[in-house]
């Protein structure tokens, strides 16, 4: 099994109470998920390139193969969404399937191939949709 590093940070009163909001108002599933999220977002924007000090800035280059599982309301208008980030993604994606759960859920499962970057950025902004029910993902290699 997959060690995960745990950090511990400090933040002020107002920021722990952003957060607590956020989760409280099934916003995100908990604390870690938020923090995560907020840091691939960030990591999706900084230009890592110019930090020596992070190490190889070719390691977001790297090639990966991963998975994400998408539980979500069978609504046309999440779809419309998923649809859009699939299309951006459409190089990267070598398998999808949907599996249709009674009438109100869909649950799809994609296989991405591409490089660390962009797998960050498209579970970023799957990860944006709140209508969705559930979100997971794993990079294999």
């Amino acid at each position: 099994m997959l060690e995960v590093p745990i950090i511990s940070i400090s933040i002020n009163e107002q920021l722990r109470e952003f957060i607590n909001k956020l989760v409280s108002k099934n916003q995100y599933e908990n604390k870690s998920k938020l923090i995560r999220d907020a840091l691939l977002r960030l990591m999706s924007t900084v230009d890592v390139s110019s930090f020596e000090s992070i190490g190889d800035p070719a390691s977001i280059q790297k090639q990966i193969v991963g998975n994400m599982i998408i539980i979500a309301p069978n609504d046309i208008n999440i779809l419309r969404k998923l649809n859009k980030i699939e299309n951006q993604y459409v190089d990267y994606i070598v398998s999808k399937n949907q599996h249709y759960h009674g009438s109100e859920t869909i649950i799809i499962f994609l296989i991405y191939e591409g490089n660390l970057q962009d797998f960050q950025n498209i579970v970023v902004e799957i990860n944006s949709i709140k209508e969705i029910k559930n979100f997971r993902y794993l990079i294999i290699n």
